[in-house]
């Protein structure tokens, strides 16, 4: 669709209405938390949940529900006890948004445990959206962000179960993802997601 027809369809009306119709009467919701995330993680959640009763912002609720996942050696999505790429290293991603609309990411992180406090650095402490590889890991260790093996035992044999059987799927069968959306007391929102 070309961009004169999108805007004879009346379709930016529905998307933006304070922008075409003038001040709407949507209510922020206030004092009635909410968080989203996706797949079974009741850590994360409970994390999330820990940081909203003491009416903490969206955005260190959603980093706690990620970080939850991340330090869970049992879990094979994220952080640590993630199951490694096709040639055996585990590499992380992650990034945030906070209720104003700033984001920060890491992609292909390796041996830092929580890559989504990485990405709210990248975030908060610089001019940059994200940072890859070797240049997010050094900047993770100049943030204090430890270098930690994350390859536990029980990855390293699943690794080596998908090697022998070389199945056309990648070692993470059915998912790798946890992403984990906060609105706050105030109302605001804001959003992690670590893989």
């Amino acid at each position: 669709m070309k961009r004169r027809d999108f805007f004879k369809t009346g379709l930016v009306g529905f998307s933006l209405p304070t922008l075409t119709l003038g001040k709407t009467n949507v209510k922020r919701n206030k004092k009635t938390p909410v968080i989203i995330t996706t797949h079974n993680f009741p850590k994360a959640n409970a994390a999330a949940v820990k940081v909203l009763n003491k009416y903490g912002s969206s955005m260190d609720a959603a980093e706690a529900g990620c970080n939850a996942i991340e330090a869970d050696e049992k879990n094979s999505n994220a952080g640590i006890g993630s199951l490694p790429d096709e040639r055996g290293r585990v590499t992380l991603d992650s990034c945030v948004m906070d209720s104003s609309g700033n984001c920060g990411s890491v992609a292909f992180l390796q041996n830092i445990v929580h890559p989504v406090s990485v990405a709210r650095k990248v975030m908060e402490d610089t001019k940059h959206v994200m940072l890859v590889g070797k240049g997010a890991k050094k900047f993770a260790i100049s943030k204090g962000f430890k270098h930690t093996n994350l390859l536990t035992k029980d990855a390293r044999n699943s690794w080596r179960k998908w090697q022998k059987n070389r199945v056309e799927m990648t070692p993470h069968d059915t998912h790798d993802t946890c992403a984990t959306l906060v609105q706050d007391n105030n109302g605001d929102i804001s959003g992690a997601c670590t893989t």
